[in-house]
């Protein structure tokens, strides 16, 4: 090599070692992937990773406290969010925001640490992370907390912590102010599609409309076991908690702090309302507390409970005040909104329509059941729905209980809603209870992520869908399970679904016997995460929304490397009946498998999924379908134009379905689907082979039969 080539070698190293040493020394360590995340350990950190926009997919570990006072040295005041999307803030559809410019669509781990004193001016998606997530890939933030934010925004999608989430947050937190135009939350501006959970804020928040002390829009997202205690205050569309809840589920949550507006103001959520068409909205075990001021449609709980609305097993306890429409729960139940199981005491008062429970009610279709008000402490005697007690009938729990409501320690039926308070006075969810007492026992464990409860016998995992308070808990299966002659209760259900984690442990669960109305499975509803689990030989039957082998509607879960056989029925003619899920909604099903027998519905009926408006990777069904209707061999009709089908199979010749153009999956012989090829060249990953992959998540007895799970050999028996 001559003198000069070897000087331009030596020169190309030392560029590509300073190219890599800048870029890794931008952070405090670490390589950005999943077991080695990037280090943030100073201010320097935090501010590099937001101007590069290259590593928003990356993994990120905060390692200590940072201060973002503007006044500190290399502080500054920003005029963006940190991590900012670079996106148009003044584009907005139908469908909410235009996903333009950069989403955070990596993991942010907090790890226990805060960031304090940060301090944002701007127009629109203002807060530390501009947006976070989009549709795919999703962005994460959790362990987080957000100290003495001071957040004005002119525009809209403004938060203390995210300006627009898709993604998911978990076990994050904020204090101190934030202001905006639109869409303004505490914690979240605009909450489209995602996930928060075990959240809170003590923000004071205000803007001009949907504002939430919280999440100021929930649009189709979750909100679980979540609070906020700040004031709130806007002109229109604002809740303590939540502004607008459209499509959307809040669970298990509760709101203190002061709401003043003009319209549509709630002690927790301003406006909720679902789609006609598909979608309801949900505000299930929440309560408020604080003092409620504005015009019209003002109520303790919900300003308004619009079309397709429901509100279910809560209670307000606030002052109420306004013009019109005014209610001590509800300022207004529009015509589908259905509301049970609810009470309330404030004092309400108003010039126009007012009662103690609702304000107003459209006549035409009123729901309203098992729900009561304090006419003494209200100081109203009448409603436009629900009934009146005196206070010391409102404080004995036998005036609920004769209505249905289920209470911790009464013989009144197997779900425990409700408790009474120590000492005596009005009902509590049961949540609220101080420590774990009255639950069942289990073969150990404490329900955390890292130490779940084990299930060893029947009785134990019937006892999980008996208990709210276990929807967010952890679980492990420890044993194979045999259902027979049991009245099984299925976990989950559309008002509460099922969030923890629910390992199989590679055992199976057989003979699961359900008949019942609404979400119908195992797993009710899910919005959590089941693994390595098998049903065997089940029979259900289910009457009304969705009905599975394993999940009726899994409500933005996952399931992972599960099976189901046996026989799945519809009794109505519109469910959604799969052979292992009834309806995936913006869920994910991953390699899974059902031979069952899936018959009734009409057109959304599958092999594996009826209804599909998620993802579907790396599953086949073999189902033997007896239904009237059109049945699809794997995902069931409407999953056609919304969902998401990956290198997914079913058997043409037994199903009797050679092909179903749109439904998703490829129609394959009977010998295709016994043929390892098949499989392996559409990625997945078997036993023997490398090249997809060395983690042996499927092999096969070629020829003979159709593909396993490997953990379905268990105790190291050969294939």
């Amino acid at each position: 090599m001559t003198t000069s080539n070897r000087f331009r070698a030596y020169t190309a190293v030392v560029l590509f070692l300073t190219i890599v040493s800048t870029a890794t020394a931008q952070y405090s360590g670490g390589t950005g992937e999943p077991n080695d995340p990037y280090r943030i350990a100073t201010a320097a950190d935090l501010i590099a990773l937001g101007e590069t926009p290259a590593d928003y997919d990356k993994h990120f570990i905060l390692t200590t406290d940072i201060d973002l006072d503007p006044n500190l040295p290399g502080r500054k005041v920003f005029d963006k969010a940190v991590i900012a999307p670079d996106t148009d803030p003044g584009d907005q559809n139908a469908w909410g925001p235009v996903f333009a410019g950069n989403s955070f669509s990596g993991i942010f781990d907090g790890n226990g640490h805060t960031i304090s004193h940060l301090t944002v001016r701007g127009e629109g998606y203002l807060g530390l992370f501009g947006q976070l997530g989009t549709w795919s890939p999703v962005g994460e933030v959790r362990g987080l907390g957000l100290a003495d934010v001071n957040i004005a925004g002119s525009g809209y999608f403004v938060g203390g912590l995210v300006g627009q989430n898709s993604g998911t947050m978990t076990e994050c937190h904020s204090t101190g102010a934030v202001s905006g135009g639109s869409h303004v939350g505490g914690l979240v501006g605009y909450h489209h599609a995602g996930t928060v959970t075990q959240c809170h804020s003590t923000a004071v928040v205000k803007g001009k409309g949907v504002v939430g002390g919280l999440v100021g829009d929930n649009y189709y997202g979750t909100v679980i076991d979540c609070y906020s205690t700040g004031a709130v205050s806007a002109t229109s569309v604002v809740g303590g908690l939540v502004g607008d809840n459209y499509c959307g589920t809040v669970i298990d949550c509760y709101s203190t702090g002061a709401v003043s507006a003009g319209d549509f103001v709630g002690g927790l959520v301003g406006s909720s309302w679902g789609d006609d068409v598909d979608t309801d909205a949900r505000v299930t075990g929440c309560y408020s507390t604080g003092t409620v001021s504005g015009t019209d449609c003002v109520g303790g709980l919900v300003g308004e409970n619009g079309s397709c609305g429901f509100v279910t097993r809560c209670y307000s306890t606030g002052a109420v005040s306004g013009t019109d429409g005014v209610g001590g729960l509800l300022g207004y139940n529009d015509r589908s909104g259905s509301v049970t199981q609810c009470y309330s005491t404030g004092a309400v008062s108003a010039t126009g329509d007012v009662g103690g429970l609702f304000g107003w009610v459209f006549t035409w279709a009123e729901e309203v059941n098992d729900c009561f008000w304090d006419i003494q402490t209200s100081g109203q005697t009448t409603s436009a729905g629900g009934t009146g007690k005196t206070t010391a009938q409102m404080q004995d729990p036998n005036t609920f209980v004769a209505a249905g409501w289920d209470f911790v320690g009464h013989a009144d039926g197997p779900h425990d809603v409700w408790a009474e308070r120590s000492g005596g006075g009005y009902p509590i969810l049961c949540w609220q209870l101080p420590d774990k007492s009255g639950l069942p026992g289990f073969a150990g464990g404490t329900g955390e992520p890292n130490d779940p409860y084990r299930i060893s016998t029947a009785k134990e995992l019937n006892s999980i869908g008996c208990n709210p308070r276990l929807m967010q808990c952890h679980f492990k299966l420890v044993a194979d399970l045999d259902l027979t002659g049991v009245h099984f209760y299925p976990i989950g259900d559309y008002f509460r679904p099922y969030g923890g984690t629910f390992d199989g442990n590679g055992h199976t669960v057989s003979h699961l016997t359900i008949k019942g109305v609404g979400d119908v499975g195992m797993f009710g509803c899910l919005a959590g995460e089941i693994e390595k689990l098998g049903i065997v030989d089940a029979n259900v039957t289910g009457s009304g929304s969705y009905i599975g082998g394993l999940v009726g509607y899994n409500y933005r879960g996952t399931v992972t490397q599960c099976y189901s056989t046996g026989a799945v029925n519809a009794t109505e003619q519109y469910s959604s009946v799969g052979g292992l899920v009834g309806y995936n909604y913006g869920g994910t099903v991953t390699q899974c498998y059902s031979t069952s027998v899936v018959s009734g519905g009409w057109t959304r009926v599958g092999g594996l999924v009826g209804r599909n408006y998620g993802v579907v990777i790396q599953c086949y069904s073999v189902c033997f379908p007896r239904t009237t209707g059109f049945f699809y061999g794997l995902v069931g009709y409407d999953g056609s134009f919304y969902g998401i089908v990956t290198a997914c199979f079913w058997d043409s010749e037994a199903s009797g379905q050679p092909a179903t153009p749109g439904a998703g999956g490829i129609p394959t012989t009977t010998a295709g689907m016994q043929t390892a090829k098949t499989f392996i060249d559409a990625g997945w990953d078997f036993v023997g082979e490398t090249a997809n992959g060395t983690e042996d998540i499927w092999w096969i007895n070629e020829g003979k039969d159709y593909p396993h799970l490997w953990w379905e050999i268990g105790d190291g028996a050969s294939p």
